[in-house]
């Protein structure tokens, strides 16, 4: 009965891994992302909310399969093979299926209007061009959203799933869950919804912390990580490492990717089975509640007010855009203030953020409109709440990046680098073991991406340098941050030679993204390099199989 890929059914066509949109399409998709996901009375085309009913035969085999699974060796799938198709999304799900995994590690957040959906961050900016924290728009708004990547399953429709579409794909695939709930009291939906689909034997992990209700629950039937973070410095990619997790004592190990795992297991590389037909539905537009957010404030309803003021409709908006991001901002830096001023403080950030991210993604033209992007970057404001500080420059780098700025490359590497002293304002007290700039990672995790979209000797050189850098001169300047790095450093023209000593570097970040990006990109300096540093990874099927 074994069922690595569960039902015979037609494949998917694979396009290729992660890849950023180009600034020459931004213009067009910024248009068209509400239009590819429009359905008649102004519907946008979603994921179920609720679990359909099962023909009992296909429940009963269904339990068969699960408990062939859980016998184990079990491969969990961090958020998907989100190297197949963007983290969290069904397709990222079924791919994780199709090259071997046993099931799939998952984020639970909850909309504004109580929609459980799958997204692992808190805020929209990493994965989205919304800007805010997910709790606060409603679901449609979410669907509203263009994602910033595109890659592999991807299509025009992609969106953030619900987890009631996630169970129906998990009974078809009878995968296996590993659940991470986000956010307090979600559990009521969460069980709710597991009992609707009869799946509480396809649960193998929660997390501790904001499901003690779910983890008592006499169903559960929890299994035991032999090695729970192989993804972490892409170790799934080193076959020492992943032989040596596989003979440790109990059931599971977690990775980004399975298909290493799953050549070790001598799993068949690749059985593609379909999505299921009846995951998607109509959502129609719904009135965003108040939402409580961060320290009281809602984001949400400011971006939505920015968003009536200026109209993405409007194809003249540049002027008034750049003069949102450049208006006089002396209380940048100044934390202090009663709440009336805070608050007018905080809906400045945000507008200097929204107006950076709409100069970025619309393709706009007017002079001096890089160097105001370059000043907010140098300029990126401080904040208590971590959700805001510097969303404005993080947002300025990512238009900077998204419309090919190179000459811009040297202030987004430089800022990078600074250590602020000012940092010592907004650092949480919770947080004071760790170095000062880690308070700017949001920042400045949105420069490496940048700075692999710039395309010149200026990126890269920064990069190497920084794939380089000592583990104790890399923490004082952010978390690490190596296996981004990486991927921005990929997109630029590289040697041979310089490939080769990315697939020889000590650090298995390092190693691992650059041998899955030369495995999936190849050309002929690409090929040579795996061939010399990586020969192992030729046995692997890619994304264009």
């Amino acid at each position: 009965m074994i069922i690595y890929g569960v039902s015979p059914l037609q494949p998917q066509q694979m396009k290729g891994r992660l890849t950023l949109f180009s600034p020459r399409t931004c213009l067009v998709v910024a248009a068209l992302s509400v239009a590819w996901t429009a359905t008649p009375g102004g519907a946008l085309k979603g994921y179920l909310q609720k679990v359909p009913p099962e023909p009992p035969a296909l429940r009963e085999l269904r339990h068969q399969q699960v408990a062939a699974r859980r016998a184990g060796p079990v491969i969990m799938a961090h958020r998907g093979a989100s190297a197949f198709a963007p983290e969290n999304t069904l397709e990222a799900y079924a791919a994780a299926m199709d090259y071997g995994a046993d099931g799939c590690e998952v984020d639970l957040r909850r909309t504004a209007d109580g929609v459980l959906v799958l997204f692992h961050d808190d805020m929209l900016d990493r994965l989205t061009e919304g800007i805010g924290p997910v709790n606060q728009f409603t679901y449609y708004e979410l669907l509203a959203l263009q994602p910033r990547f595109t890659c592999g399953r991807a299509t025009a429709e992609t969106r953030v799933p619900t987890f009631a579409a996630l169970l129906v794909l998990a009974r078809q695939r009878a995968m296996l869950l590993h659940l991470d709930v986000k956010e307090p009291d979600l559990e009521a939906d969460i069980v709710r919804l597991l009992d609707a689909a009869d799946a509480w034997d396809h649960v193998v992990a929660v997390n501790e912390w904001n499901a003690s209700r779910i983890r008592q629950h006499p169903k559960l039937k929890l299994l035991a990580y032999k090695a729970p973070g192989l993804q972490e410095d892409r170790r799934d990619m080193d076959p020492t490492a992943v032989r040596e997790a596989l003979g440790r004592p109990g059931n599971m190990i977690l990775v980004d990717d399975p298909q290493l795992a799953a050549q070790e297991l001598k799993r068949k590389p690749y059985q593609p089975v379909r999505l299921p037909d009846d995951l998607r539905c109509p959502v129609a537009p719904k009135a965003a509640p108040h939402s409580q957010g961060t320290q009281n404030f809602d984001v949400a309803d400011c971006v939505r007010s920015f968003e009536r003021r200026v109209p993405r409709s409007r194809t003249d908006s540049v002027v008034e855009l750049v003069a949102m991001l450049k208006a006089d901002f002396p209380e940048r830096n100044q934390l202090n203030g009663d709440a009336e001023e805070q608050r007018r403080r905080t809906e400045r950030v945000i507008e200097r953020a929204w107006a950076a991210q709409r100069l970025g993604w619309q393709g706009y033209q007017l002079a001096g409109l890089e160097k105001a992007l370059e000043q907010a970057v140098v300029e990126r404001s401080l904040h208590r709440d971590w959700t805001l500080h510097g969303l404005d420059g993080a947002m300025a780098s990512r238009a900077l990046g998204l419309r090919g700025a190179t000459g811009s490359a040297p202030v987004l590497a430089a800022a990078f680098l600074r250590v602020d002293p000012e940092l010592r304002t907004v650092v949480n007290p919770q947080w004071s073991n760790y170095p000062p700039a880690w308070a700017d990672f949001h920042f400045k995790m949105h420069l490496l991406p940048a700075l692999g979209q710039l395309r010149c000797e200026a990126s890269k050189r920064f990069l190497q340098d920084y794939v380089s850098m000592s583990e104790a001169a890399a923490r004082e300047l952010a978390p690490l941050m190596f296996e981004e790095a990486t991927q921005a450093l990929l997109r630029q023209e590289l040697t041979r030679d310089e490939l080769i000593a990315l697939m020889k570097s000590p650090r298995s970040a390092v190693r691992g993204v650059a041998i899955l990006e030369c495995l999936d990109h190849p050309n002929r300096a690409r090929r040579a390099a795996l061939k010399s540093a990586a020969p192992w990874a030729l046995a692997l099927p890619h994304a264009g199989d």
